[in-house]
């Protein structure tokens, strides 16, 4: 930066002179031993001086004071002057007065600026963006490779992390030494003590990517087991009661390790996992945390991943007897329940049974639930015979019973640390407290009269009682506290059987055969919204507190706005009913706002083509007609915008890394992701029985899979010549003329090599076996930050793991949290 134009006049005051060349001694007779300079002045907080502190000290070397007659030309004057000087001086003396002009010339922000705000600017910028930039130099890169930075970013990106994860890990693996041991290193132990630091090379390594291909599944496992009705019959609708028919983003290249010296008074880190602190702890290194995850989504949208089953393939003892209705997972924990009448605890790191099956209940398990963590411990289970059984999830012991919770099957419960909430194929949601619970707890239930809901004698009616008075008879235990898993009301409403239901804060949000969503108040009792929309029963429903997404006998899977009940996407793509799905758009911190912008832009899209006179507030069917097809799926297109007034967008909102998993009783799962157009698609369907041929194959032994490999050749070219000698003879003018021909598709061999696992939509459309019975259809899936596993018909739970294998990415998923 350059200062103002000195006055051309030579008599001009000399204001504008370095304060090298200005500097004077001015002694004052009444304190001779104070001596001031012009260039001193009290800091009023205020100045006009347009050069910045920085580029003052950059004249503050040591530079010859120049005589009046050359600081009295103009500047272009001077310009020419210095020019003239320097044609000359040799070479190497201009190379060396460039060196010094070099800090005036080119001023790095990261070296000028206070890391604040630089930290500040980064924020702003993308993750590609900042990678490019940590090329520019080593302070540059300093400041971008800073962790904290990361974490801001990981966070905006729409991931969750687990801090008690990140805080125990950090914990356990702080290795600060004592001032003992510091006293005991001799000083030539370090051999750097004293000496300038050298500049480290960055390893030629970081920029190395690393990608792994993975099998994909092309072949057919045993034939699955028949379907069994008794988990399928309360899908149907309520006046049908016949049972049911049968973006890439690529990945970039993301540097792992942080450029630090380390230090010798701590012993080195093993991993890329952990950054060592000044006094001498270890911290987690957010960056790599940061590209971990972002190589692990990576593989979610290109279909990496490898797969699992339980139980082990070389312990098939341990398997359920029958269909699989239910599932739940948590870090290393699975809970199943199946047909067979047991509740399964599994590890997920054994793939093995952790203890005996727990068995109590007198028919098929339908529902569960568990919390592993201590202050918990427990499992909840709901069954076909009505009933709810309560055990202590580290012994499997039964704790509690609680019979005839409802007067039919209990198909779904949830609970939090409050209450536990059941609903049944008799039409009822029941609310249960967990606790021991009295009447001036805030957690007691609000008796609200015309809500729907019904109250057991016991419960104390509050707007009926003083608080006075409530509190003496507390006192004089007049009323006594509701022991844990008393019924605290029975809420009714919906006109066939509730299939599913969740829990958020005070909101219950149920889906019934009866075709409509309600939500309700869970300590009232009182519904506050009914959602319409699916044309069939429907089976399953998710709620994130923005949004419902449900799946239904209709097919389809659609995106509710919660605040309003408006219907904001409507996706389509399986064949039968959708039985299971979860959701996880991937809201950055303060979301909301974000969504009622993107909401309002939509509706101000639509408006403004309704003036345009364009056929925006025709229905779908007229718009058929003239040959428009409604894309409800989450399009910005003023057509395509089914509701106006929601809170949320069309597709309802999310990150680029939003995901819905939908299980069908067309034995498919669909992985649905966002296109550049926020829209939904699925590239991604995956199988039951391809997951359990792909972790058989990955069980067997080398010599194993060579065999098996030569017999599959042997096998298939044998049939292929079988059939092309049949055909021969059925059309001899065909002869090799038959592009059209498929040879049979081989069911006992498995391929030793398969194409990677990229799963796309043709996988669709394989060919059903002849001779097969009912296949697996899906039941229950869950998913999280790296796996997704299923339950379905066949007694087998599959998963897939899109870790795909890799060190660094499970190392690092411990810390991941869903969407």
């Amino acid at each position: 930066m350059e200062g103002e134009p000195l006055p051309d006049a030579p008599d001009a005051p000399d204001t504008r002179i370095s304060p090298t060349l200005q500097l004077q001694t001015t002694t004052v007779p009444e304190f001779p031993a104070l001596s001031l300079s012009p260039s001193f002045k009290l800091d009023e907080g205020y100045s006009d001086d347009t050069r910045s502190q920085a580029d003052k000290d950059l004249g503050s070397d040591n530079v010859m004071a120049l005589p009046n007659w050359v600081l009295a030309q103009s500047e272009a004057g001077r310009a020419e002057l210095a020019y003239s000087l320097l044609r000359s001086l040799r070479t190497s003396s201009i190379a060396a007065v460039v060196d010094r002009l070099n800090p005036i010339l080119h001023i790095d922000p990261c070296v000028r600026l206070p890391p604040e705000v630089t930290w500040e600017i980064f924020t702003y910028l993308d993750a590609r963006t900042l990678l490019n930039a940590s090329l520019a130099s080593r302070s540059w890169r300093e400041r971008i490779l800073d962790s904290g930075l990361w974490r801001f970013h990981y966070i905006h990106e729409g991931w969750d992390m687990d801090t008690s994860a990140i805080r125990t890990f950090e914990q356990e693996h702080s290795e600060a030494m004592s001032p003992q041991t510091r006293k005991s290193r001799l000083r030539h132990s370090e051999p750097d003590l004293g000496e300038p630091k050298q500049k480290k090379r960055v390893p030629s390594t970081w920029l190395d990517s690393r990608s792994g291909g993975n099998p994909k599944p092309t072949v057919f496992g045993p034939e699955p087991p028949v379907a069994d009705s008794e988990g399928d019959h309360y899908m149907t609708d309520d006046d049908d009661q016949a049972a049911p028919s049968s973006t890439d983003d690529p990945e970039f290249t993301l540097p792992t390790n942080i450029s630090q010296s380390p230090s010798p008074l701590y012993p080195p880190l093993r991993s890329h996992l952990l950054i060592r602190d000044t006094d001498g702890s270890a911290k987690v290194n957010y960056f790599h945390i940061y590209k971990q995850r972002r190589r692990l989504e990576a593989n979610w949208h290109q279909g990496r991943y490898t797969n699992f089953q339980l139980p082990d393939p070389s312990h098939p003892e341990e398997a359920h007897r029958e269909c699989v209705y239910a599932i739940q997972f948590e870090g290393r924990w699975l809970v199943s329940g199946s047909r067979d009448k047991t509740v399964r605890v599994w590890n997920l790191d054994t793939k093995r049974l952790w203890h005996p099956p727990l068995v109590g209940h007198i028919k098929s398990v339908l529902c569960l639930q568990f919390d592993p963590q201590p202050e918990e411990n427990i499992i909840i289970s709901g069954s076909s015979d009505k009933s709810v059984i309560v055990w202590k999830f580290s012994t499997g012991e039964k704790i509690h019973q609680i019979e005839q919770a409802h007067t039919d099957s209990v198909l779904n419960l949830k609970f939090d640390h409050r209450y536990l909430v059941t609903c049944s194929k008799d039409r009822t949601v029941k609310v249960w407290n967990r606790r021991d619970l009295l009447p001036n707890s805030k957690d007691y239930p609000r008796i609200c009269h015309g809500s729907g809901a019904t109250y057991p004698t016991w419960i104390v009616d509050l707007n009926a009682v003083a608080p006075n008075v409530l509190e003496a008879g507390i006192a004089r235990e007049q009323y006594k506290a509701l022991e844990p898993y008393t019924l605290l009301m029975t809420v009714e409403g919906h006109g066939a059987a509730v299939n599913a239901m969740q829990i958020h804060g005070d909101d219950i949000v149920t889906a019934s055969g009866d075709r409509v969503i309600k939500v309700w108040n869970i300590r009232t009792g009182a519904c506050s919204k009914t959602l319409l929309g699916h044309e069939k029963g429907i089976a399953c429903v998710e709620f994130d507190s923005r949004r419902i997404i449900s799946g239904s006998n209709d097919n389809s899977v659609r995106i509710y706005d919660h605040a309003t009940g408006a219907e904001v996407a409507c996706l389509r793509a399986h064949s039968n009913l959708v039985r299971t799905l979860q959701a996880g758009f991937g809201d950055a911190p303060g979301a909301d706002e974000t969504l009622r912008g993107e909401a309002r832009a939509c509706e101000a899209a639509f408006f403004a083509a309704q003036e345009a006179g364009l056929d925006v507030d025709m229905g779908h069917r007229e718009q058929r007609r003239n040959g428009y097809q409604p894309n409800t799926a989450g399009s910005r297109d003023p057509r395509d915008i089914p509701a106006l007034g929601a809170k949320i967008p069309p597709g309802g909102g999310g990150s680029s890394w939003a995901r819905i998993v939908s299980g069908s009783y067309d034995e498919s799962i669909l992985i649905w992701h966002k296109d550049r157009d926020n829209r939904w698609i699925t590239d991604h369907q995956l199988r039951h029985s391809d997951a359990l041929a792909n972790s058989a194959r990955a069980s067997l032994s080398q010599v194993a899979r060579t065999t098996v490999a030569a017999q599959a050749q042997h096998l298939q070219a044998a049939q292929a010549l079988a059939a092309l000698g049949q055909n021969a003879n059925a059309n001899p003018h065909a002869g090799r003329a038959n592009p059209q021909f498929v040879p049979p598709l081989v069911i006992n061999a498995l391929p030793l090599n398969p194409p990677p696992a990229h799963h796309h939509h043709h996988h669709g459309h394989q060919r059903r076996l002849q001779g097969s019975s009912t296949a697996a259809r899906v039941f229950k899936l869950q998913f999280d930050a790296r796996k997704l596993i299923c339950a379905s018909v066949d007694p087998r739970i599959v998963g897939w793991d899109f870790a795909c294998d890799d060190e660094y990415i499970i190392e690092a998923s411990p810390f991941f949290k869903g969407l």
